[in-house]
């Protein structure tokens, strides 16, 4: 297989990170599953908000034990110290930005949107979105991304972290009163093909973790305020992945690093 780099591929790393986040996962999440297949829902149960954000926050907790367990960092404070690395040229956060508005505007433009809330709640938005989803960066871009660059190189690493976050995502389409339920998986899975290569490209851009929890803070956050279907445009979510896909290539052969 091609690296990219001298460095070798972590197969303990890599396995134990997936293993201990898809337990985690599967474990909360399902029980999330079970309890609405009886009726018992989030709508109805406050409680059960427990194990839905104990399993969206599994590849985070999965990132500090295994980074921890294989001396990868000293210890808690170590740990966050490498995610929120702020410090970057106005390069990294331009590249962020821009790749943020390509998204956005894509799939808002082909697919149809609608005004949900002033612009401005966008920004507003930006540090809920840290808890909802901007952490998850914490292992798939910290871990399992630079993992399978280095045995597989840029594309097909993108491609498949993007295939396995959007398989992490599954459970959600089946928790009643999350607003995945019922929706085109399919759809969501183009999307975040898409997005897999965008994060890529920051990750490999800026080595920054929390680059891409910003990004991913972003694409999250515009939604509430200019609200696109992610799920069910095929249309958009293809073009979008395709250009994302092109935008992303060219950038990592051309900038590669440059921009740490």
């Amino acid at each position: 297989m091609e690296k990219t780099n001298n460095e070798t591929f972590n197969r303990k790393l890599f396995t134990d990170h997936l293993i201990i986040t898809f337990s985690i996962a599967c474990l909360c999440w399902g029980l999330c599953i079970i309890l609405g297949l009886n009726g018992i829902t989030k709508e109805k149960h406050a409680w059960i908000n427990i194990p839905y954000v104990l399993g969206a926050f599994s590849t985070t907790i999965a990132s500090y034990i295994v980074l921890k367990k294989n001396s990868e960092v000293i210890g808690f404070k170590d740990w966050l110290r490498h995610i929120f690395d702020f410090k970057h040229n106005i390069l990294s956060y331009l590249l962020v930005i821009a790749l943020a508005v390509i998204h956005s505007l894509l799939m808002s433009l082909i697919g149809g949107y609608e005004m949900a809330a002033p612009i401005y709640m966008i920004f507003l938005m930006l540090p809920i979105m840290l808890i909802g989803g901007g952490l998850e960066e914490a292992g798939w871009r910290y871990i399992t991304f630079p993992e399978l660059d280095k045995k597989l190189g840029f594309p097909i690493a993108a491609f498949v972290t993007g295939i396995i976050w959007a398989i992490w995502h599954l459970p959600l389409f089946f928790i009643p009163g999350v607003h995945q339920c019922g929706k085109n998986f399919l759809g969501f899975t183009i999307t975040v093909i898409g997005l897999s290569y965008a994060l890529a490209t920051i990750r490999k851009a800026t080595e920054s973790i929390w680059l891409c929890a910003l990004f991913h803070m972003i694409v999250n956050a515009v939604p509430e305020s200019i609200r696109y279907d992610i799920y069910g445009s095929y249309l958009a979510s293809t073009i979008t992945t395709i250009v994302l896909i092109i935008v992303s290539l060219i950038l990592v052969h051309n900038i590669g690093s440059k921009l740490v």
